[in-house]
């Protein structure tokens, strides 16, 4: 059975995650909410405010996160109303457009398996950076209009991750060539992975596995041996079942498409 901290941190990762100053990445949480927020995206959680207090708490959030911003509301069973989720709907909330409305919250405390054709690094060049990222917006069809926005601030994001040491990337390649890519940010409690995907003319090799036990491997050296994260049902889940995870709760997602 999990530890109460470690089923809260499994459940809203960004309120205990690492947010270190003078990074691309922001954070704002009190009482009601976590905000946090990078270049080009936001996301909120940790939802806490009392029944009629949903639309102004909404409010608050658009105040702080700018209209071009793709944020995403993250609603897992603490959150507070309990119809939370259906209040946001009716205040213009909708399903995110990426498809994947629902993620199942994950956690392991044991060594993975890993995978012995499959090579791990750390990234930390630009060009290990451009090629990572290239290969995920490749694995979940991110649309061009999309990839042009994130595009033109790479290099801040990348020279922002490497000033302050989060969120650590690691780029998987088979016979030296890139084969999928993965991200953690780090927490007292553990590590939150996020990011996760593989070329398509690798799967089916190890390469997911491989990436999750080298995650792994960080964690215990920074002697947090925890991972945690939010899976997609028809994607990574199966797989991280099998990999030993242990399902903690379930997420409901919601996109603020201004």
């Amino acid at each position: 059975m999990l530890a109460p901290e470690l089923r809260a941190y499994a459940e809203t990762p960004d309120r205990f995650s690492v947010v270190a100053s003078g990074g691309t990445v922001e954070r704002f949480m009190d009482e009601r909410v976590c905000v946090i927020q990078g270049l080009t995206w936001a996301s909120v959680s940790s939802v806490n405010v009392g029944e009629y207090q949903v639309e102004s708490l909404l409010a608050d959030v658009r105040g702080r996160v700018p209209a071009e911003k793709e944020a995403l509301w993250w609603i897992g069973p603490s959150a507070r109303p309990t119809d939370v989720y259906e209040q946001l709907q009716e205040l213009g909330l909708d399903e995110p457009r990426d498809g994947v409305p629902v993620l199942r919250v994950l956690c392991l405390t044991h060594e993975p398996a890993a995978s012995v054709d499959v090579e791990v690094s750390r990234i930390d060049t630009f060009e290990q950076f451009v090629a990572a990222r290239e290969l995920a917006w490749d694995a979940f069809a991110t649309s061009e209009v999309r990839r042009e926005k994130m595009r033109a601030r790479l290099r801040e994001e990348f020279d922002g991750s490497q000033r302050v040491g989060t969120p650590v990337g690691f780029l998987a390649t088979i016979e030296g060539r890139p084969a999928g890519t993965a991200l953690v940010v780090p927490a007292a409690h553990g590590v939150f992975l996020i990011g996760g995907s593989t070329a398509s003319w690798a799967r089916g090799r190890g390469v997911y596995r491989a990436l999750v036990h080298a995650r792994w491997e960080y964690a215990v050296s920074r002697g947090t041996p925890a991972l945690v994260t939010h899976a997609n049902p028809n994607t990574s889940y199966p797989i991280l079942c099998r990999l030993g995870f242990e399902e903690v709760c379930t997420i409901r997602r919601l996109e603020d498409a201004r």
